[in-house]
């Protein structure tokens, strides 16, 4: 029996080719699509982790005791390496995770809460009359004398408020309470573990990973380029801080430190003699302004800090002397401008702005109308109610500490 050939043309076979090439085709590119997902997806959990851990990390050194080096091995494979160190008012960590030639770092700032929410303000009892003027409002406890306050009239205003106080007054002690004793020895503990750098010419950034540069001169410093991170600037002299650049989590130290008009950064300014903010400073938080006036050397120009109009401190001041002149005590002056957190001054305060937070002042002064007042407030603002709660101001005082909180992360 003869076979029956059947002919198939030569264009359906190309056809057929054709298809099954491209049926090919198209289930290689599944498959290629589907491979590639599923690393996008493994890489995507394996940054994901690698983030969260860090952050792990990064919460780990807020609850350690002593400054120092931790590693942390995580379930998932990944390595932590933790730095601590002490940085001026509060606390640098430093948290690096690894996972083969992965790697994330991320810094951060912590502070403490404090156990018991601090007065909205606390004078000495001194058996002293508090005298409101203008528009001055007080929202919270306040720790003074009984005679407690009375509406006052100073150049030609009365207080024009509904109510003297909007919280408790409560007996203080005849002193201010204790500072922390970890603050006695602050900028030289600082120095304790810097390496010396030359000056900078360019923008520049330091990691808190490694030990921490100091750039040190005899002569004034003029800041003029961006600088962030594990860096401390010294001058014998003094440091002028130009509004044209950035400074973020920096330490400053010098007798006289002028930051510019119209600066903005985040800055730990150290000084004995003065400190001063022109208009429009704008200091974010977590920044603080320390001056610790020296018993040697004293001369005419009045130690202290002055914040011009328009300023805004977000962190903490602080302001003490080795040795107290009660005549010429040291001075803070906040003329229309904001302080956000914790203030502390051994010496006399003249508030004509806003404390949002607390103040711990020995004396209030007053300078207006050509005269100089001492127990007066006038078109002052005092509120702990408008701080926000998660809000965290530097230890000023010596309590125990709360707790660990991550200020801000970098």
């Amino acid at each position: 029996m003869r076979l029956k050939r059947t002919h198939i043309r030569s264009s359906a076979m190309g056809y057929a080719i054709s298809f099954l090439l491209l049926i090919g085709m198209v289930c290689s590119g599944v498959l290629f699509v589907s491979s590639t997902n599923k690393r996008l997806e493994l890489n995507y959990e394996l940054n994901e982790h690698m983030l969260f851990n860090n952050y792990f990390g990064l919460k780990f050194g807020a609850t350690m005791q002593q400054a120092g080096q931790k590693e942390i091995v995580h379930p998932s494979g990944d390595t932590s390496t933790i730095v601590a160190r002490e940085w001026g008012a509060f606390r640098a960590i430093t948290s690096i995770t690894t996972h083969g030639n992965r790697k994330v770092e991320k810094s951060a700032l912590m502070g403490h809460q404090m156990e018991q929410k601090p007065a909205v303000l606390y004078l000495p009892n001194r058996k002293q009359v508090i005298k409101l003027c203008g528009k001055t409002l007080i929202e919270g406890d306040v720790y003074s004398s009984q005679r407690g306050f009375e509406r006052g009239h100073i150049a030609g205003r009365r207080f024009e408020g509904d109510k003297l106080l909007h919280g408790r007054l409560l007996e203080s002690e005849r002193n201010l309470p204790k500072l922390n004793a970890s603050f006695d020895n602050l900028t030289a503990d600082i120095l304790k573990t810097t390496h010396k750098i030359e000056g900078l010419t360019k923008d520049s950034s330091f990691s808190f990973t490694e030990s921490t540069s100091l750039w040190s001169s005899v002569e004034p410093i003029h800041l003029q380029y961006n600088l962030e991170g594990n860096l401390v600037i010294q001058s014998f002299d003094s440091i002028f801080v130009s509004a044209d650049i950035t400074l973020n989590h920096v330490i400053l130290m010098a007798p006289l430190i002028r930051f510019e008009k119209g600066f903005v950064g985040c800055v730990q300014a150290f000084a004995d003699k003065q400190i001063n903010c022109e208009e429009g400073v704008k200091l974010n938080y977590p920044s603080a302004l320390i001056l610790t006036e020296k018993k040697q050397g004293r001369t005419d120009l009045r130690s202290g800090i002055f914040l011009n109009k328009n300023v805004r401190v977000l962190g903490g001041i602080l302001l003490r002397s080795e040795e107290q002149d009660f005549r010429n005590p040291v001075y803070l002056g906040i003329d229309q401008a904001v302080v956000g957190g914790m203030v502390f001054n051994q010496g006399e305060t003249e508030l004509k702005g806003k404390i949002i937070g607390s103040l711990y002042t020995d004396k209030l002064a007053l300078k207006v109308g050509g005269g100089q007042y001492s127990g007066y407030l006038f078109d002052a603002t005092l509120s702990s109610k408008q701080l926000p709660d998660d809000f965290v101001m530097p230890n000023w005082l010596d309590e125990e500490r709360g707790k660990p909180i991550l200020l801000t992360c970098f």
